[in-house]
């Protein structure tokens, strides 16, 4: 008898172990998986977003320095005054400009060589005027000569129909830029000084000087409707005497437009 409750105790414990056994297969295991751990790993560099402007050589990324068309090494070994060249496309007008610091009128009677010659050369004066062309007002003069070289030929330019359309434009070389002005007026003028009387620096006296241009009315004045000009502007003057009257002055006055460097 003392057997038979001995293996009943032992069925009913292994019956309890089992239901034990069967609700934990059931239920799973209730901790959560474990989260893998990063390993480091050699970084991938990222790849650079294709570009979308074209590549440019080194070279082609570079502005070309200006190169003048006029020699002005050669020019200045043989004469340091000159600093500029003029020019009035279609015309015969094709002069170096310069400038004898401290002697304004030494080129009345000598030659862009620096040699004597009663024709003269184009020039500026340094009382006034800088070698830059920068000024507002920049006057360069040059004989009326009968023969027509250096401004002799000037009045006869510009008293044409026409002429301010036809002859428009006035080139200045410098060694390291170019200047392109425009004619708005080319006008019979008394015989004052213009810089003397109208500083070149001050822009009230160059409108002064400006209003003073548009007030003549004599024959052969001509003035340009399509040009506009401020007593801002780069200004350039060429100057000679008037035929028929060497006590008056013939102007042409062209404004800096243009400034290629």
């Amino acid at each position: 008898m003392k057997d038979k409750k001995i293996l009943a105790g032992v069925i009913a414990l292994l019956g309890v172990l089992c239901l034990v056994c069967g609700f934990l297969l059931l239920r799973g295991d209730p901790s959560p998986e474990p989260v893998p751990t990063a390993t480091a790993s050699p970084t991938a560099e990222p790849t650079a977003a294709p570009s979308l402007e074209p590549e440019s050589s080194s070279e082609s990324s570079q502005e070309e320095p200006y190169a003048s068309p006029i020699d002005f090494p050669a020019l200045q070994e043989g004469n340091p005054d000159i600093y500029a060249w003029l020019q009035i496309p279609g015309t015969e007008f094709d002069f170096p400009i310069v400038q004898r610091a401290g002697d304004d009128s030494f080129y009345l009677t000598h030659d862009s060589d620096g040699k004597e010659s009663p024709a003269g050369a184009i020039f500026t004066e340094s009382a006034y005027n800088t070698t830059t062309m920068e000024d507002l007002l920049t006057v360069a003069y040059g004989h009326q000569m009968h023969a027509g070289t250096m401004f002799g030929k000037l009045q006869e330019t510009y008293s044409q129909e026409n002429a301010l359309e036809d002859y428009g434009e006035i080139v200045v070389y410098l060694p390291e830029k170019e200047l392109h002005y425009t004619v708005f007026a080319a006008v019979p003028y008394d015989n004052r000084h213009i810089l003397y009387n109208y500083d070149p620096t001050d822009s009230r006296r160059v409108t002064a000087f400006l209003n003073s241009v548009y007030e003549v009315r004599e024959i052969g004045a001509q003035f340009s409707d399509r040009v506009t000009v401020s007593p801002e502007d780069n200004i350039l003057v060429l100057s000679t005497c008037l035929t028929g009257n060497s006590q008056k002055r013939y102007l042409v006055l062209a404004v800096c437009q243009t400034v290629i460097d």
